[in-house]
């Protein structure tokens, strides 16, 4: 039983996955480097730090520019997963998700920005 995944926040997005906390993915990390190293973690595994995550599920460069200014809150992951319903997740430090992006929409700066804020 998972105590608390029925919870889901009103943040002012009506994104289906925004307001409960994160599901758990299988995410596979590409980390930059002299050789591509591939790592393949889950997001559960990444929340433990207690920091907000921007996941950027396709490597789209708008979504980390927007967020570029809140690397000392906010780590920015570039992951590939199986989810189909969104481009980029913006998850809170208790992990809830704060912000999608749905599949193909141009990103919103100022409504990431916003939701970076909050």
């Amino acid at each position: 039983m998972l105590v608390g995944m029925d919870v889901r926040y009103d943040l002012g997005d009506d994104h289906r996955l925004v307001g409960p906390l994160c599901p758990d993915m299988k995410l596979t990390l590409e980390r930059p480097g002299p050789d591509v190293v591939t790592a393949v973690t889950r997001s559960a595994d990444l929340l433990r730090e207690g920091r907000g995550l921007l996941f950027d599920l396709v490597d789209r460069a708008e979504v980390r520019d927007a967020a570029a200014a809140w690397t000392g809150r906010v780590d920015t992951v570039t992951a590939r997963t199986d989810r189909v319903d969104a481009d980029a997740l913006l998850i809170r430090p208790d992990g809830c998700v704060a912000r999608a992006l749905p599949t193909g929409q141009d990103p919103d700066a100022t409504t990431l920005v916003r939701a970076l804020g909050t």
